[in-house]
């Protein structure tokens, strides 16, 4: 009866650390460019559809915008934002700081993925005040592969991005809702696989 016991011990934990090790190598997430794994240095860039809105406590901040990077690695799924440029701002000033890093990892069982930002720095001037937004593994929302499209792919974000500073303080806010969508144009064809 020990032997039963020890020997059922024993599958229950081969179980668990099969059940442990299967669980890792299924969270991977990969890129992929026109069909196969994005390789280092690929091209990312997508466009806003009308205007990007910051929901800021002190006004709507409205731009178009545009976000460029590179693939830094296709198997960790990463990006490395080389520019995020605003655009048509009216009468607002909104610089980019810093551009950061983008993180999408696959939604279990399709082809889209959820993105989070890293070091993406932004100040903002609407109005005579003064803030600076920054993404600190912000979620930022979704990228919707082309196998889900039918065409070029898709990134729409409803994010909330903490203030880390600005001239005009509590005018300022904590943080600030962001909403837009944009279309990728490049790559062309492309999914987030598991």
């Amino acid at each position: 009866m020990k032997y039963v016991k020890m020997l059922g011990l024993a599958a229950i934990a081969a179980a668990a650390l099969m059940a442990f090790v299967g669980a890792g190598s299924a969270s991977a997430t990969t890129l992929t460019c026109e069909g196969s794994a994005c390789s280092v240095g690929a091209n990312f860039h997508s466009e806003s559809n009308g205007k990007a809105v910051l929901d800021a406590p002190f006004g709507n901040v409205e731009c178009n915008s545009t976000v460029q990077g590179e693939v830094t690695s296709a198997t960790e799924a990463s990006v490395k934002i080389t520019e995020l440029k605003w655009t048509n701002c009216g009468s607002d000033n909104v610089v980019t700081l810093a551009s950061g890093t983008l993180k999408i990892t696959n939604i279990a069982g399709t082809k889209n993925g959820t993105v989070t930002s890293t070091g993406a720095e932004v100040t903002v001037e609407h109005v005579g005040t003064h803030c600076i937004f920054k993404t600190n593994g912000t979620s930022l929302g979704t990228l919707t592969g082309t196998t889900t499209t039918g065409a070029t792919g898709s990134f729409d974000i409803s994010a909330t991005i903490p203030r880390s500073g600005g001239r005009s303080g509590v005018f300022c806010g904590s943080s600030a809702p962001w909403t837009g969508s944009y279309s990728i144009d490049a790559p062309m064809t492309g999914d987030v696989d598991a």
